[in-house]
């Protein structure tokens, strides 16, 4: 083994309750009579992209220009609502600081937006840097979105990795599906919302995972 691959944000830091009040704060912004609780957002989260879930909880009445603008305006709620500061999920400075200490790869692989990544990248700066990580990734690096393969297999070219050279810890089933799909073994670190099924090498810490790599 030569990398770990954290999947998601969710893996990194729980933002799930800070999104889903952004989310119904743009509503209100775009007078909308939407309302996220927190049982449909879980259902909502089962599949990834926020614009998606925006489409399709609308039923796809709403053009893509007012999408994007309550995404927009979700985003901008959301930073405030993170500005005094993110904490990382239990284990995340471990694994880390565990890849560093044995020449490992670390990377964070995610097909989040930029702006999302500098807003958590400045709201996690008093625990940890990104610049930990070997490869971050985005949504600008591919054309489809998780839960497709795409930005895994962009991943391990980036890295010059074979799947079997890699672990990766997931958030949601969907994500950890598109882990699986590049061949690789991915164990689900499942966030507070993410409602699962199957609980497919599901783990409740990190420490199982990165303490038992033999580095070459």
């Amino acid at each position: 083994m030569r990398a770990i691959l954290l999947g998601s944000i969710g893996v990194i830091t729980e933002t799930s309750e800070l999104q889903r009040q952004a989310y119904n704060e743009a509503f209100n912004y775009h007078g909308l009579d939407w309302y996220w609780s927190i049982a449909n957002y879980c259902e909502l989260l089962k599949k990834p992209g926020g614009l998606k879930r925006l489409s399709t909880f609308g039923g796809h009445s709403i053009d893509m220009v007012t999408i994007k603008k309550i995404h927009k305006t979700r985003q901008s709620i959301f930073n405030s609502k993170i500005a005094e500061g993110l904490q990382p999920r239990e284990g995340i400075l471990e694994c880390i600081n565990f890849c560093k200490k044995n020449k490992l790869k670390i990377g964070l692989i995610t097909t989040t937006t930029s702006q999302m990544l500098l807003s958590l990248s400045k709201s996690l700066e008093s625990s940890f840097s990104f610049n930990s990580f070997d490869l971050i990734t985005s949504k600008d690096d591919v054309k489809n979105e998780k839960p497709d393969p795409e930005i895994f297999n962009f991943a391990l070219s980036k890295l010059n990795l074979e799947p079997d050279q890699a672990i990766v810890v997931e958030d949601t089933e969907a994500n950890q599906s598109a882990a699986m799909q590049a061949e690789l073994i991915c164990y689900l670190f499942a966030g507070e919302y993410a409602a699962t099924q199957y609980n497919l090498n599901a783990i409740n810490t990190l420490e199982n995972i990165y303490s038992v790599f033999q580095p070459k």
